[in-house]
């Protein structure tokens, strides 16, 4: 009997997902079953977008939803480094044996080449023929230096085929493949040959990830085949869906873990719902165990799991009801804490009396205000404009990198240059939709406290109850006002 060895691997790019969750918790159920181990491995090869601060937020999230993993980059182990940024020289070897085998070949194409090859091209895939340069121009290249990646050679004709443990026999034709790059001009891996060597060196034995990786197989399953390694067994999850089956997205709800830990879900909630769609049995009862489950990958349904919000409050509901009360105690008291040190600076020199820390606060743990239309006429702002000030906010609050009331109160002003509104008149809208009235705490203070998570969904909240807006009127906002200010 083979040794069972799975593996999560995110990149560090962003908050963790609940997605990532969803994947996370089949591979753990997956080897806790077959008496495996799971292994913790950090895809990092996005130099530009990874970040240690997400990498941190990933460990702390995956450990709040109690998934124990067995190696990694926190507590090490015989298959390490587990930072693939810490993994250039391992890479290195094996490039050097796919270079001395004629697998992969050197491409000099510039980007604007690239492009006018594809628009040719249509619907087919760039192959080594394509890419070609006639021979004066490539020894120029070369003579001058000029950069180039490595892409794998794959074949023009013929038939991928390869197993997935819930599909059956997938077939792709090698037509509709690309040349993939594996070594990028500056020399570092991209995933696919990164995630191939460190899948086969680390002895992963069943590769269970999303189904947008079926694409990919075939490219994987070749560099296999060309270091003369064994595949291994891929099984290719559906992703999960909205009610209405689109798949999930920012624009309908807030989907990172940490938006869901702050809101105060517990984390049997989200593990244990999680496992109910994914359709490991039991797992909807409260005392779930990871280590006491048996789950079957094959009786997963292709038809997509639901990630109902409206279920999961109400499974977190009867979890919170069902705990002794020193537990839930406890567990209130972990959730509120982070909060109750942040906002003693800004309700502190407001109080008299104890009583007064209950409304100057409750804004800061209400996850979501209860609003109305009413509550936005009192201001002297169209409701178009008002939604466009929310929108325009969120978009640039969005990709701030350090969240602090500094820099978020400079947002804020360029907002009020933009439009050309005095900063109190262009607040109002803010203030409403964040602290759920006008008259309250520092809404600048309030966003520094409740975080970026829970301050898009907010923003969110007020523009849909001041009406909403379509795709294409959130295509236009972005197309006026991102370029000038959201930068």
């Amino acid at each position: 009997m083979k040794k069972i060895r799975t593996r999560i691997a995110p990149s560090p790019t962003g908050s963790p997902h609940i997605g990532t969750a969803y994947i996370a918790l089949l591979n753990f159920c997956f080897a806790r079953t077959n008496n495996g181990k799971v292994i913790l491995r950090l895809e990092d090869t996005d130099r530009l977008r990874s970040k240690r601060k997400f990498e941190k937020k990933i460990l702390e999230s995956l450990d709040w939803l109690g998934l124990k993993w067995d190696e990694g980059p926190d507590i090490g182990g015989k298959f390490g480094p587990y930072r693939q940024s810490e993994r250039n020289e391992i890479y290195k070897k094996y490039v050097e044996k796919l270079i001395n085998s004629g697998k992969v070949f050197k491409c000099y194409r510039t980007s604007k080449e690239l492009e006018k090859l594809r628009k040719c091209k249509f619907d087919k895939a760039l192959k080594e023929k394509d890419l070609q340069l006639d021979y004066k121009e490539l020894k120029f290249r070369k003579k001058y230096k000029w950069p180039y990646v490595i892409r794998l050679k794959v074949p023009n004709k013929g038939v991928c085929v390869f197993n997935d443990v819930l599909r059956g026999k997938i077939k792709m034709n090698w037509s509709q493949v690309d040349s993939q790059i594996l070594i990028k001009s500056d020399g570092t891996p991209t995933y696919h040959l990164a995630n191939v060597v460190d899948d086969y060196l680390m002895g992963i034995s069943n590769v269970i990830r999303g189904e947008e990786w079926i694409n990919s197989t075939p490219k994987h399953k070749l560099i296999y085949e060309y270091l003369g390694w064994k595949f291994p067994e891929v099984c290719h999850l559906p992703l999960l869906r909205n009610t209405d089956r689109s798949k999930l997205s920012k624009r309908k709800q807030n989907n990172s873990l940490e938006y869901y830990r702050k809101m105060g879900y517990l984390p049997q909630t989200i593990r244990n719902y999680l496992g109910s769609i994914a359709g490991i049995k039991n797992s909807i009862k409260e005392n779930f165990s990871i280590e006491d489950i048996n789950v079957d990958l094959q009786s997963i349904s292709l038809g997509g799991p639901i990630f109902d919000l409206d279920k999961l409050t109400w499974l977190n509901g009867i979890y919170i009801r069902s705990m002794e009360d020193k537990t839930l105690i406890k567990v209130m008291y972990e959730w509120a804490k982070d909060y109750i040190y942040k906002i003693f600076p800004s309700i502190k020199p407001r109080i008299k009396i104890l009583t007064d820390i209950i409304p100057f606060s409750e804004h800061l743990f209400s996850g979501l205000p209860n609003l109305k239309t009413e509550d936005f006429k009192v201001i002297s702002l169209k409701t178009t404009l008002q939604i466009k000030v929310l929108k325009v906010l969120w978009l640039q609050l969005e990709y701030i990198e350090k969240w602090e009331k500094v820099t978020i109160l400079y947002k804020v002003k360029q907002l009020s240059n933009h439009f050309k509104i005095k900063m109190k008149t262009i607040m109002a809208p803010i203030f409403i939709a964040i602290n759920g009235r006008l008259i309250s705490t520092s809404v600048i203070e309030t966003l520094g406290i409740i975080g970026k998570d829970i301050t898009r969904i907010r923003l969110e909240q007020a523009i849909n109850i001041l009406g909403g807006i379509t795709l294409e009127q959130e295509k236009k906002i972005i197309k006026e006002y991102y370029k000038k200010i959201c930068k």
